[in-house]
C-alpha cells in the first residue's frame, strides 16, 4: 500500500516510533479527515485511529464496536479492533506493537483532552500532521478521478439552482432541490450557502422567503464524497437584469479569469487574492476588498492542498502544488449591486490550472 510505505518512510525522515493518525468522526468543509484519507474509510464514531509502527504494522482501531464490521469492508487495513474504551484501546495497540520513544499524532487538534492525557502518559507525542499532507501532495488516479467526479456532481447542483431559481418558490425549497439531486448524483453530504433579493449582503442559510421578480440569487454549492469537496459559486437573475448588473458581474468575470491564468505550480498562492483585488481596486472598488464586504478570494479543498478550508488571501505565502484542489472565486459585495457570487474549483497543473467543472461562468438568468 503506497500510502502505508510513504507513511513509514516519513516516519523514519522524521526519527519517530510510532504514528496515530486520529479522527473524532467529522469532516467538513473547513477540515477534512485526515483518517478518512489514509484508512479510505469514512467514520461514524466519536473516536478512530489507525496505529502505524516503524516496520509497517498497522492497526485500525474503531469506536463504537458495532462499527468494526463496516470497517473492515471499507478500509484496505486489515487488522480492526473493535472498542467502546477508546483510550484502552489505544493503549493496548501502541503496546502490542512495541512503539515507544516519540510517536508522531495527526488530527491531534480533533483529539479531546481525556483521550490525550492517558496517550500522552504513555508515549511522547509531537504533532505530524504534516506527514499525512506529503502523502496527499501525490495524488493517484483513483484520486483525481473522484476530483472530477465531484465536480460533475457540483455542475448537477448549479444545474438544480438554476431550474428552480423561479418566482415563488421559496428558498429553503430551492436548496432541497440542490441537495436532492447532488445526493442523487452520488454526494455523501453537501454544504450549501445562498441568498435570494434584489440587493444581497452575503452568503447565507436558506430561509422561508419566496423568489420575486428582479430577484438576485446567489449559490455557494459545495457537495462532498469520499471526503473531497469541490465548490461552484454561481448568480442568477429572475428577469432581465439591468445594465449595471452585466457590467459589474463582468468586472468580477475579468478578475476571476485574470487570477485563474496565474494559478500553476509554484506560484506563490497570493498571486490569487492579489490579481483580483488588484482588477477590482483598480476599477474603484479598494475599500471592498477586505472584510465585511468579502471573506477570502478562495481556499483550498482536501488533504495536501494549500491552506485547506482556511482564507486565501494576499499574506498566504504558500506555493501552489501540482495536482493541489483549489477554489477561485472573486465572490464580492458591491454597493451598486449587492453580493454576487462567481468562481469554481481548479486542479493546479505544471503550466495552468484544469477547470474542473463545466457549467460556464456568467451571469444566468431566468424569466419572471
Amino acid at each position: 500500500m503506497k500510502k502505508l510505505d510513504e507513511a513509514v518512510r516519513l516516519m523514519a525522515e522524521q526519527g519517530l516510533g510510532g504514528l496515530i493518525v486520529y479522527s473524532n468522526g467529522t469532516v467538513n468543509i473547513l477540515r477534512a479527515s485526515y483518517l478518512q484519507y489514509f484508512a479510505g474509510f469514512a467514520l461514524m464514531g466519536p473516536n478512530n485511529a489507525a496505529v502505524v509502527s516503524p516496520t509497517g504494522e498497522v492497526v485500525l482501531v474503531v469506536e463504537p464496536a458495532w462499527d468494526a464490521r463496516r470497517a473492515m469492508r471499507r478500509s484496505w487495513i486489515g487488522d480492526v479492533r473493535a472498542t467502546n474504551d477508546f483510550p484502552e484501546a489505544l493503549r493496548t495497540v501502541i503496546q502490542s506493537l512495541g512503539i515507544d520513544g516519540t510517536v508522531g499524532l495527526v488530527g491531534g487538534s480533533e483529539m479531546p483532552h481525556w483521550v490525550y492525557e492517558p496517550l500522552y502518559k504513555q508515549v511522547q507525542v509531537r504533532p505530524a500532521d504534516d506527514i499525512i499532507d506529503t502523502i496527499a501532495r501525490t495524488k493517484s488516479a483513483e484520486e483525481l478521478a473522484l476530483a472530477r467526479k465531484v465536480a460533475a456532481i457540483a455542475d448537477i447542483g448549479f444545474e438544480a439552482l438554476h431550474r428552480f431559481s423561479r418566482v415563488g418558490v421559496r428558498e429553503y425549497e430551492l436548496v432541497a432541490e440542490m441537495e436532492y439531486a447532488m445526493r442523487c448524483a452520488g454526494a455523501d453530504d453537501n454544504f450549501i450557502l445562498m441568498s435570494s433579493g434584489s440587493h444581497n449582503t452575503a452568503l447565507r442559510n436558506p430561509t422561508d422567503r419566496r423568489l420575486t421578480p428582479g430577484d438576485i440569487v446567489i449559490g455557494e454549492i459545495t457537495p462532498v464524497c469520499q471526503g473531497q469537496f469541490i465548490q461552484l459559486c454561481r448568480t442568477v437573475v429572475i428577469g432581465e437584469p439591468n445594465p449595471v448588473l452585466v457590467e459589474k458581474y463582468d468586472l468580477l468575470i475579468r478578475a476571476w479569469l485574470a487570477a485563474v491564468g496565474r494559478v500553476k505550480a509554484h506560484e506563490p498562492a497570493s498571486v490569487i487574492a492579489s490579481t483580483i483585488d488588484g482588477i477590482l481596486s483598480g476599477a474603484g472598488y479598494a475599500r471592498y476588498c477586505q472584510p465585511p464586504y468579502m471573506r477570502t478570494r478562495g481556499h483550498g479543498f482536501g488533504i495536501g492542498s494549500v491552506a485547506p478550508g482556511a482564507t486565501l488571501d494576499r499574506e498566504t505565502t504558500s506555493p501552489l502544488l501540482e495536482n493541489q484542489v483549489v477554489v477561485v472565486h472573486p465572490n464580492q459585495y458591491l454597493p451598486e449591486t449587492g453580493y454576487l457570487a462567481c468562481g469554481e474549483t481548479y486542479l493546479v497543473g505544471a503550466s495552468g490550472a484544469e477547470r474542473l467543472s463545466r457549467t460556464e461562468t456568467k451571469l444566468y438568468v431566468n424569466e419572471a
